[in-house]
């Protein structure tokens, strides 16, 4: 009986050594795996949000129709603007028109502040834009 107790009890020392090499070795991996793929520029998208800025984005050409200028001037809104749109804005997935060919359209949801008479004023704006295979257009900015 004691010597069972000597083998479980080695047993155990055993597998939580081994256990505690195998957790070096694994959070080793995760440091040498995340530092590479800074180093890359590696983005990973799981979402759904996240793959439709990305796309977006990732164009090799962006336009702006004349609608969205005229939007543009009277907001006050500048290219930073539409560069926080495209990071940091919402998918709104039941307005957009992703079937529609060859080129489907896209509605973000952003909110953006603007310093006026030293206040900051908030305003809400959905971004449309057309994803086509190498330029992406802002055809419009609606107030919400």
């Amino acid at each position: 009986m004691n010597m069972m107790k000597e083998l479980i009890g080695k047993i155990d020392a055993k597998l939580i050594r081994r256990f505690g090499y195998y957790l070096v070795g694994l959070a080793l991996g995760v440091v040498a795996l995340t530092y590479i793929n800074q180093q890359k520029g590696t983005t990973f998208n799981y979402g759904p949000n996240a793959r439709v800025l990305s796309q977006l984005r990732l164009r090799d050409t962006l336009k702006i129709s004349t609608e969205a200028k005229y939007m543009l001037q009277q907001h006050h809104l500048d290219s930073l603007d539409i560069q926080y749109v495209l990071h940091k804005g919402e998918w709104d997935r039941s307005k957009s028109n992703v079937h529609k060919k060859p080129c489907p359209d896209y509605w973000l949801d952003a909110t953006i502040g603007k310093k006026t008479n030293n206040k900051i004023v908030t305003t809400r704006f959905a971004f449309i834009f057309e994803r086509c295979e190498y330029v992406t257009t802002l055809k419009n900015i609606q107030v919400q």
